[in-house]
């Protein structure tokens, strides 16, 4: 008797857990759509349909949404050690995808250089911006694309002076970069505050518990 008392208990407590990991695992869907779907709207808003398309550098709106977002629900739902693991991963496939055949050492750092000012960015806005109560959703945005802008270009001057002989960037690409990591920022902000404001709505939407 006591063993069915046992057995039964304890197929409760791992129904439960099971619930409790399905509900992270949703949320995180749900959390790296809307932040992804930020970018993508900013991203159409500027540049319409180019920012699908593969050989053109606007397909940043929806890697950078798709790769920042889905940081930021690491971040929200995961371990540190699920965090650098993911991180790794994430920095293989996007290698994998934009260089196919030619992986080489300049294009290892040049998407380290690039996700690595986008992980950093999502980093210093979750710890300092997204847990300070105080700054108001939306506002928070700014924020996101101050630091996004700033470091995005911080990436591609340390990526010249690393690789080119010529020294700094021209002002011309500085700008385009900043130019476009303001805006990702923005729509990644916007994205991910309206899923976090609205949460235990979409949750209910779609009967999901929340973890």
């Amino acid at each position: 008797m006591k063993f069915l008392f046992f057995h039964s208990h304890q197929t409760i407590n791992e129904t439960k857990r099971d619930i409790m990991y399905s509900g992270k695992t949703y949320q995180m869907i749900l959390l790296t759509f809307f932040g992804m779907l930020g970018s993508l709207i900013i991203g159409f808003i500027f540049f319409k349909t180019s920012i699908f398309a593969y050989s053109n550098p606007d397909i940043q709106f929806l890697t950078a949404g798709l790769i920042g977002a889905l940081f930021f629900s690491l971040l929200e739902y995961k371990s540190a050690r699920t965090q650098i693991y993911s991180t790794i991963l994430i920095l293989i496939l996007h290698l994998i995808i934009f260089s196919g055949k030619h992986i080489s050492g300049i294009r290892i750092v040049r998407d380290t250089f690039y996700l690595g000012s986008l992980f950093l960015t999502i980093k210093i806005y979750y710890m300092f911006i997204k847990k300070n109560p105080q700054i108001k959703y939306y506002l928070r945005s700014f924020a996101l694309a101050l630091f996004y802008g700033i470091l995005n270009s911080i990436s591609i001057i340390g990526l010249f002076l690393v690789y080119s002989n010529a020294g700094l960037p021209p002002l011309k690409i500085v700008y385009l970069i900043a130019r476009n990591g303001i805006l990702i920022g923005l729509g990644l902000g916007i994205g991910i505050d309206f899923y976090l404001q609205n949460k235990k709505h979409i949750l209910g939407i779609f009967k999901i518990r929340p973890a």
